[in-house]
């Protein structure tokens, strides 16, 4: 009988091989909850690039809406930012979506041989929580959740993140099918009950000081929110397999 283990990837570099694993990539500020608003807000489909020039070239190629951003901002010629509030404006329906970041998009394409991935935020930790311990128990599988990091560093937001969702995963299981923790999912987990007020947290951390330096203090204060969407954002490996209701693709390199 597999006995689950519950692993905390603190940068991307650090997940190892997660060929048959389940991951959920973090990105609190903001690529993974900019994706839960997307979807929430009726985007039919998400392409997420590596880079800006990928992101580019297939937006125009396909006559996409392109979004991201740089350093926090909307790059030039971009469509739309990285903005949650932003897109909890609009209406995307019929209107599939471009998304290159600096960090989350990276992330996501850094883990794209794993069994599932999803991406999951605290704006949909539940949902995403147990569509990731289905799919590991279906499999048989270890979940790795992956924090996107900064620029290659540690941040606070993704690892406080990060331990609530190990908290959501374990709520998950039966007294008698309690799953194993890495050493970084306990350090996560208890940064997290330390201190459950995510933006108070998450406000000492030099990311999301920036943001709120750079005019989007909402962006902060919204993603902090638990559970507010449903939405199951996941990476599709098969496009011939079925569609999950909230697909993301992979712009080719």
């Amino acid at each position: 009988m597999h006995v689950m283990e519950i692993r905390v990837a603190l940068l991307p570099v650090l997940a190892g091989d997660v060929q048959d694993a389940v991951c959920i990539v973090i990105d609190a500020l903001r690529a993974t909850s900019a994706i839960a608003v997307l979807f929430a807000r009726n985007c039919p489909r998400v392409y997420v690039a590596a880079g800006h020039e990928a992101a580019i070239r297939f937006a125009r190629e396909n006559r996409l809406l392109l979004c991201g951003e740089t350093g926090g901002r909307k790059p030039e010629g971009f469509d739309f930012g990285n903005s949650p509030v932003e897109f909890l404006t609009q209406d995307f329906q019929g209107r599939p979506v471009v998304l290159s970041t600096t960090n989350g998009t990276y992330a996501l394409s850094q883990v794209r041989q794993a069994r599932h991935v999803f991406a999951g935020a605290p704006l949909n930790r539940t949902a995403v929580a147990q569509a990731a311990w289905t799919a590991a128990q279906q499999a048989e599988a270890d979940i790795v959740i992956v924090c996107s990091g900064t620029d290659g560093d540690f941040t606070l937001e993704d690892a406080t993140s990060a331990g609530l969702f190990v908290e959501a995963l374990i709520a998950q299981a039966t007294p008698w099918e309690l799953p194993l923790l890495d050493d970084a999912a306990v350090a996560c987990k208890r940064l997290w009950q330390q201190d459950p007020q995510l933006l108070r947290s998450w406000l000492e951390g030099r990311h999301a000081q920036h943001l709120a330096e750079i005019g989007f203090g909402e962006d902060v204060a919204y993603c902090a929110q638990l559970d507010r969407l449903s939405v199951v954002p996941e990476l599709v490996r098969d496009s011939s397999a079925e569609l999950p209701t909230a697909p993301i693709f992979l712009v080719p390199a």
